[in-house]
């Protein structure tokens, strides 16, 4: 259809051009377009970039071409000679217009245009001399009918060691970068179905902005029916431009690409506009959660279980069992302080949660790819926690008392007596619980992802306070509190023998840090956690001293701690996303994962098996060295020819973050299993070697 509405559109040039060309001769393509090249600068300075305005004026009626002509037309070209040394960058294009002919539609330009390019200047360039920049542009000019010209163009200017603005071109360069589109400060997104793309704009982009409509500009012209225009929606702050689809796709063309790149323009309502170069990535379409079998009330009832599993799960024990210390030691107290407590552990965890839930799904309808343990992969967050559980071990193993003032307040989180020291341990406990994911935490997480916002807060109450239950209830019901020992002398040696699972802890932050930073920085990671047992020695050394004594051990313990956050704040973040080996000499032979290479494989009709994992993900690690890297199962996936991949997830990768979507997971672990022909097998969150083997079997 598309080819067959540009010979209609083509033919019926052709008919309009005859009586013209009865009428008299065509017009000379010099007479349609005139160009000149417009510097910047007075000068060209060694070693600097030159901007140079391509300034094309065009005759009234007439219309030339952007990048992407759109259905018909050739794109605008510019070919340059420069002297040794100089070379010349893309051209920077402005927002072009759309014009329509029936069925086919162009982007382009009429009047006049300003395209401006970047020269670098050689910087050998001798001061003094004279270069001479030439280019050949060529244009296609359109009207009833469309006549090709070109025309050679040649700028000299001076060697100047110090270039200086040409006031009069200034203006012109200002008002044509005004017209470039900037780089999107938001995401965007788009869905698909059989007849259009829906471009998903965040509400971000719309703040303080009331928009009548919106257009898309495409980079490439195969993807969108160019001469339709687009329909825009608004709904709960956002905005979705509907975009058709061809009726009949160019031939060879992708039908569904990886990305919708082009140029977004965002009008109000007073005529004003806005204009972002962006590149969309696709959002996989979701069913909603009531249409995936999953009820609003099954998913907070999975939500809460999730929660009591979170218990036993290894990020939470450390701090859970200085909780059952500390009700332990109050196991004699009065009724009214041992309910006091449980409730401000309970309130610390739920409201937690909370706040969880209410930054992801704010991040998330902002465009944001994120998801849950969203939080470890900020350096900074696991750098802190990391020195923050060592400071809690110290004090534990005797080097400090911590119970009041600053130190009290960050250290003394899970040990400290009285509500305020029990609803922190809440907020601890909800931080180092991010790690795990226990069973039906990732279905319940799924559903809060896509859901409407009171469901999914409902669903990160729930999860709160399933994990705060079993404090909660033992502080509350009558007579548990008697189950604990009574205190005694032993809790010393309890208390002491309890730093070392933190201690165990910082240990694994510190591994997870060194995976999100530069390799050359990790020095200063671990000095940073130098300065933190400083700190801490140098507080408890001073804390019975005289007063001024004490003010003075307390500042240089202040110090220490700035320091060390200084340090951790100055670390360089790694480059790029970390390799994916195998976990062990024995262990799977992983690929990095990438959807493209998934699809590679899936053409090939190989069997994949894809493992998204992060180092700060406690439940993969034990699947991993439990299940994934045991001799039988490597040897179950050689004899199957099974390709393993591993996407890692420890700093934040918005392309496994989407494919975590498409599933209908907001986290890791995600383990799928692809027989090369069909839909995957997703395996279970926690996994066993039988479980496996028993998957590959079915292949």
């Amino acid at each position: 259809m598309r080819v067959a509405a540009i010979l209609g559109a083509v033919l019926g040039l052709l008919a309009l051009a005859v009586p013209a060309a009865r009428a008299g001769a065509p017009p000379e393509a010099a007479d349609l377009v005139q160009g000149r090249l417009i510097p910047e600068l007075t000068s060209a300075a060694p070693g600097t970039t030159l901007w140079v305005d391509l300034r094309l004026q065009i005759k009234p009626g007439w219309h030339i071409y952007w990048r992407n002509p759109g259905d018909a037309g050739l794109p605008t070209t510019l070919s340059w000679t420069l002297p040794p040394g100089f070379s010349a960058g893309d051209i920077s294009w402005p927002v072009p217009e759309h014009f329509v002919l029936g069925t086919v539609g162009d982007y382009g330009y009429r009047d006049a245009v300003d395209l401006l390019v970047p020269i670098e200047v050689a910087a050998g360039a001798a001061p003094g001399e004279g270069v001479r920049l030439a280019a050949e542009v060529g244009w296609l000019a359109c009207a009833d009918i469309c006549i090709p010209g070109e025309t050679a163009l040649a700028l000299r200017l001076p060697v100047g060691a110090g270039a200086s603005p040409d006031l009069a071109a200034a203006r012109i360069f200002a008002a044509a970068r005004g017209r470039l589109p900037q780089p999107a400060p938001f995401e965007t997104r788009f869905t698909e179905d059989a007849h259009t793309y829906r471009l998903l704009v965040p509400a971000q982009a719309l703040d303080g902005h009331g928009q009548a409509n919106a257009s898309f500009y495409p980079y490439t012209g195969s993807a969108i029916d160019q001469a339709a225009e687009p329909e825009t929606v608004r709904g709960n702050g956002n905005l979705e431009l509907v975009l058709p689809k061809p009726a009949t796709p160019t031939p060879g063309a992708r039908t569904e690409p990886t990305t919708l790149d082009g140029v977004l323009v965002l009008r109000g309502e007073n005529g004003a506009q806005r204009a972002y170069a962006i590149s969309a990535n696709p959002l996989p379409v979701q069913p909603r959660p009531d249409a995936a079998g999953v009820q609003w009330w099954q998913a907070v009832l999975l939500a809460f279980v999730g929660g009591l599993i979170l218990n036993l799960m290894p990020c939470v024990f450390p701090i859970l069992s200085l909780k059952i210390l500390s009700l332990a030691a109050t196991s004699g107290a009065g009724r009214a302080e041992r309910h006091a407590q449980g409730l401000a552990y309970g309130a610390g965890v739920v409201a937690s949660f909370a706040l969880l839930g209410g930054v992801l799904v704010a991040l998330r309808a902002g465009g944001a790819a994120v998801g849950w343990g969203f939080q470890l992969q900020s350096p900074i967050v696991v750098g802190c926690l990391a020195y923050l559980l060592f400071a809690m071990g110290l004090g534990l193993s005797g080097l400090a008392e911590f119970g009041a003032g600053l130190m009290g307040f960050g250290a003394g989180f899970a040990t400290r007596s009285g509500t305020l020291g029990a609803f922190c341990t809440g907020v601890l406990a909800t931080v180092v619980a991010t790690p795990c994911t226990a069973p039906f935490m990732g279905t319940a997480l799924g559903f809060a992802l896509v859901a409407p916002v009171p469901a999914a807060l409902a669903v990160f109450l729930a999860l709160g306070a399933g994990l705060a239950a079993p404090l909660l209830l033992a502080s509350l019901v009558p007579g548990l509190h008697r189950l604990f020992p009574r205190p005694g002398a032993w809790m010393v040696f309890v208390k002491q023998l309890l730093a070392f699972p933190l201690y165990g802890t910082v240990a694994w932050l510190i591994w997870v840090l060194l995976q999100e930073v530069a390799p050359e920085s990790s020095l200063g990671a671990l000095f940073g956690l130098v300065l933190v047992g400083f700190a801490v020695w140098a507080y408890g050394r001073t804390q019975l001293a005289a007063r001024r004594t004490r003010l003075r051990g307390g500042g240089i313990a202040a110090a220490a701690l700035a320091a060390s956050v200084a340090l951790l704040m100055a670390l360089p973040p790694a480059e790029g996303p970390a390799a994916a080996p195998s976990t062990g000499r024995d262990g799977l032979a992983y690929e990095p994962f990438t959807p493209a290479r998934l699809d590679e494989l899936a053409a090939e009709g190989k069997p994949a098996f894809v493992n998204l994992t992060a180092a700060w993900c406690i439940t993969c690690l034990v699947n991993e060295r439990i299940a994934l890297d045991s001799d039988a199962v490597r040897q179950a996936f050689a004899a199957r020819g099974i390709v393993p991949l591993k996407g890692d997830w420890t700093g934040q990768s918005p392309e496994i973050t989407r494919f975590l979507e498409h599933f209908g997971r907001s986290g890791v672990p995600l383990y799928l299993l692809y027989d090369g022909r069909s839909a995957p097998v997703m395996l279970p969150q926690i996994l066993t070697e039988r479980t496996v083997l028993a998957a590959v079997a079915k292949l």
